[in-house]
């Protein structure tokens, strides 16, 4: 995700890395994929290293604008990062020649000795071009007054208003050196030629259409990672050192095979067909051969909620949405994921924020302030709830005041991890006297997810690799959606308002007086582009605020991840020494630096 996300909905955006890649194991792949060869071998002598990563090769393609099987997660295997975010709140890059901030100035300096598996160089032309584009898109709506393409190797963003420093590198994250110049330039030169808006949404609809296969990325040499696709099919990748890589003589690993994600993978791991794993901790070390061993823990950022759809004429209705939250057990919840996949506990305070950073950002003071949702499961604060909005129990169904049974429907994954929560969280629901069914879907989740036609929808919530509020706070359906404030209607398209009313007390249940009027949405987009980190803190707090009085959304479990390796075969950083780990998928932070060597 970017601060250019203005055209979420025509773009039907599917998801990003972090939300293809689970902690553990999910989704679905072929059972051929158990034929592999044991950990750390060929079966010829040479030694290879085996790990899973995004979908089959055969399913996606590599145009980043036309997000329909774009592949998210295995095209940053292959493309070069700019930035990484580190939990400890630092932001750095390990690629860059240098980035520096003055004023509302945030300048970009490439180095002079990477080139495409083509033999092409890479320079600050392929990145301009791709920040181009994303603003002359709908130039109004963007944060950038403009880019400038200072010379073959340094690129200036020039921001509209002033940017803190942290925000303004924050910007970098998950922007990465994938839109070659020869292909996307074109699309750039009349975009810059377009005389309004007609004609730059023409040319839009044109590259959402346009694609990349896999055949042509790697007939065309068109990545730019340290390990280049040497041979692919629906059930592995086979990749081989890039020699003139930067990073090549850091490595003595010639060769990977990676396979696709699926709900066989813990089955390769025990089965020592795996060497390592791109992020994930294992839970019970015995099931798996001596030689693998968790190399670190992480306190991940991303975590997982149910958004809840506000133009439901129940949820629309907040002592019921509260009411929701209160029923609901989320350490059972939790604990059904935990089972199926993850390393994750149930969120304590809903805040729409992880509890790690908190302390940073709103201090214990402000968060015992805010309201306290019973997380255990409290069916008397429930009810009390639900009686509030003068709904009555009949027949131990809840109605509603014109008599409406209270019905509900769950859209969620069809993966393990996400759909036994959704299960628990419906026998909860149903416990309490609400009707409610789930619909799992698999193929094209996320575009169902944006017809918005579910009462809960089941989502990660932040995919953006960053401890930073700016991600949790992002106006989408991974950050808490609220939508496009200038579409010309009151609410987006889950119901919530465009502008709305919160006590002026934190922790009030109720408005007294006059209140505090914001914009939440408004607000949400104001929020990357804050001029100082007292403002940061301040509009921070009036969103957590706003979250917890309204309840937009049940964020129900936190997500705990790290990384393990065969310690036997090869030898892995585990952040102890001066190669920094701790940042989103670390196995393939160190990957793809040659961290990792036999």
């Amino acid at each position: 995700m970017n601060n250019d996300s203005t055209l979420w909905d025509r773009r039907a955006f599917l998801g990003t890395s972090a939300g293809l890649v689970v902690t553990g194991f999910a989704g679905c792949m072929n059972n051929q994929q158990n034929q592999g060869t044991s950990s750390g071998g060929t079966g010829d002598g040479e030694t290879q290293l085996d790990f899973v990563g995004g979908r089959a090769p055969t399913e996606i393609q590599f145009n980043r604008w036309n997000q329909s099987n774009f592949g998210h997660t295995y095209s940053t295997l292959f493309w070069t990062g700019l930035a990484t975010a580190y939990s400890d709140g630092t932001i750095t890059s390990d690629f860059l020649a240098d980035i520096s901030v003055a004023d509302n100035q945030l300048t970009v300096s490439f180095p002079e000795d990477w080139t495409y598996w083509n033999g092409k160089d890479l320079t600050a032309e392929d990145y301009y071009i791709g920040m181009e584009i994303d603003r002359l898109q709908d130039p109004e709506a963007s944060v950038y007054e403009r880019h400038e393409l200072v010379d073959t190797y340094t690129v200036t963003h020039s921001f509209k208003e002033a940017v803190t420093p942290t925000l303004m590198r924050a910007s970098l994250i998950d922007k990465g050196v994938n839109t070659p110049r020869w292909i996307f330039k074109e699309y750039l030169t009349r975009y810059q030629d377009a005389s309004g808006a007609d004609e730059r949404e023409s040319i839009t609809e044109e590259l959402l259409k346009m694609t990349i296969s896999i055949e042509q990325f790697v007939e065309e040499g068109l990545g730019n990672g340290l390990y280049e696709i040497e041979s692919f099919s629906a059930s592995e990748t086979i990749v081989s050192k890039f020699e003139d890589h930067p990073y090549a003589d850091r490595t003595d690993v010639e060769r990977c095979r990676i396979v696709p994600v699926g709900d066989t993978t813990e089955q390769l791991a025990t089965n020592d067909k795996l060497d390592m794993t791109l992020f994930g901790y294992i839970k019970e070390p015995t099931q798996y051969p001596r030689s693998i061993e968790n190399l670190m823990e992480l306190q991940w950022f991303r975590t997982q909620k149910f958004i809840l759809n506000w133009t439901n004429e129940h949820l629309a209705k907040r002592p019921v949405r509260r009411a929701l939250v209160s029923a609901l057990d989320l350490a059972a919840i939790t604990q059904s994921a935990v089972d199926a996949a993850y390393t994750a506990e149930p969120t304590q305070v809903q805040t729409g924020l992880r509890s790690s950073i908190h302390d940073t950002y709103l201090g214990e003071e402000f968060v015992d302030s805010l309201i306290s949702y019973p997380v255990a499961g409290d069916t008397k604060t429930a009810t009390e709830y639900m009686e509030q909005a003068d709904y009555a129990k009949e027949n131990g169904t809840w109605t509603s005041p014109d008599g409406t049974t209270v019905s509900l429907t769950i859209l969620t994954r069809d993966n393990a991890g996400q759909a036994e929560p959704s299960k628990v969280l419906r026998d909860q629901l149903q416990q309490f006297g609400i009707e409610t069914e789930v619909n799992a879907v698999g193929d094209n989740y996320y575009t169902k997810l944006q017809e918005y036609e579910f009462d809960l929808g089941w989502v990660w919530h932040v995919a953006k690799a960053l401890w930073h509020p700016t991600a949790y706070f992002s106006n989408d359906f991974y950050g808490v959606l609220a939508g496009d404030p200038a579409s010309g209607n009151d609410t987006g398209p889950t119901g919530v308002p465009f502008e709305t009313t919160i006590p002026n007390t934190v922790g009030d249940e109720q408005v007294s007086g006059d209140g505090t009027t914001i914009k939440p949405a408004e607000l949400m987009n104001q929020l990357p582009v804050s001029t100082s980190s007292e403002q940061v803190a301040e509009r921070t707090k009036t969103l957590v605020q706003w979250f917890n009085y309204d309840l937009p959304a049940i964020v129900y479990m936190q997500e705990n991840s790290g990384y393990w390796g065969d310690v036997e075969n090869f030898s892995f950083p585990d952040g102890s020494g001066e190669k920094k780990m701790d940042a989103n998928n670390p196995g393939q932070h160190a990957w793809m630096r040659g961290w990792i060597t036999q």
